[in-house]
């Protein structure tokens, strides 16, 4: 199938079951602990069952995360954790809160002075030390951050996406507790559902896939291209959350190995210069790009097209157009890009190194500009 030599490493200890977040005390080794959140948690009595769980070893709440965090506000959130001097974050919430946490897990390693906006900007450089340990509490189901050593801090000043990584910024452990899912609005759902869809995928066309990644991506699509369609029907559906969730930590077991690719790349630009929502930027575009890659297919895309009941690639990705008809995603994406031209505006910054040459065929920005238009205009957006 095309693929040599790999490695595999993830060392999260993961913890699945309804209800797993009031037994959170026996698995935490911290006597300070923060929790990193955003403040619908503390309406909805989720950091109170956190604070009675733990007790006074909890001895801060930052219930303010944003989407996509800004670096400005993770450099001014960590000055003000310093004084709490903390051997633990506890990341509650979606990819946001986890991105959140792992900027901060890296920055409060480092000595009082130094900032995310220094390092990154000015290229200062950061102390050869670990980062705080993290424990995840993922609230959506798609980023599959708990299992991945990857954050991500947005600079909207300056249009540009940095990443924290580092085999230091892998959770301790993660709790999947899928109740905390129930309530998520339709757009969240929807939206973190194809951040895993696409997971999956990206993992699956890339140069840096192994027969362990690729299991893991059909894994997580027999569940994610269920589930998904289930809970646009039935929202309430304990159990297509709990595959869901399932389907998430899957596919960020795949890219917590081999990262994204040409999707994920093309993503970005969109991101930063309309707000659209990542599950949505990152996953477009995966019927052109399965339809792409099938040109140097070395097997592995029939393999996994049939293992999620598809005769073959092209099948494929026919039945991902169809999916988003289900999802009715062009309602979702019209909110964000008000027209073609403008998101074609951007196809020059559309190639992002470590994630474009990931792809498993090179695109050319020809190819780029033929995947975004032709997306684009399946989806309505004229």
């Amino acid at each position: 199938m095309g693929i040599a030599a790999w490695q595999f490493y993830n060392p999260v200890k993961v913890i699945f079951d309804t209800g797993a977040i009031d037994q959170l005390s026996g698995h935490l080794d911290c006597e300070r602990a923060v929790l990193v959140t955003t403040p619908g948690f503390r309406r909805r009595g989720v950091v109170d069952r956190i604070e009675k769980a733990l007790g006074a070893r909890l001895v801060g709440v930052l219930d303010e995360v944003k989407p996509n965090p800004d670096v400005r506000d993770v450099d001014a959130q960590g000055e003000r954790l310093r004084a709490l001097k903390p051997d633990l974050l506890i990341a509650l919430g979606g990819g946001s809160s986890m991105d959140t946490a792992k900027g901060l897990a890296r920055l409060l390693s480092q000595p009082e002075g130094h900032s995310l906006r220094a390092h990154f900007r000015d290229g200062q450089a950061f102390e050869d030390v670990p980062a705080l340990p993290v424990a995840a509490i993922p609230t959506t189901s798609g980023t599959g951050a708990e299992v991945t050593p990857f954050g991500t801090i947005w600079d909207f000043e300056r249009g540009k996406k940095y990443s924290v990584t580092g085999p230091d910024l892998y959770s301790t452990f993660a709790v999947l507790d899928p109740k905390l899912t129930l309530g998520l609005p339709e757009e969240v759902t929807i939206s973190s559902g194809l951040d895993a869809i696409s997971h999956a995928l990206e993992s699956a066309w890339n140069k840096a896939a192994s027969p362990i990644t690729l299991s893991y991506s059909a894994k997580s699509l027999q569940f994610s291209l269920q589930a998904l369609p289930a809970l646009k029907r039935a929202p309430d559906d304990l159990e297509a959350r709990g595959q869901m969730m399932q389907a998430s930590l899957l596919a960020g077991l795949a890219i917590s190995q081999t990262r994204t690719a040409l999707a994920h790349s093309i993503s970005y630009p969109l991101t930063t210069k309309f707000d659209l929502p990542h599950g949505f930027a990152c996953s477009f575009t995966l019927p052109a790009l399965m339809r792409f890659n099938a040109g140097v297919d070395d097997g592995r895309l029939l393999h996994l097209a049939r293992s999620v009941g598809y005769e073959d690639a092209d099948a494929f990705s026919r039945g991902l157009d169809a999916l988003f008809k289900q999802l009715e995603f062009s309602d979702f994406i019209s909110r964000y890009i008000p027209g073609q031209s403008m998101a074609m505006a951007l196809s020059d910054q559309m190639f992002t190194p470590g994630r474009a040459d990931n792809n498993l065929r090179s695109a050319t920005p020809e190819d780029v500009q033929a995947i975004l238009s032709g997306s684009l205009k399946s989806l309505g957006i004229e």
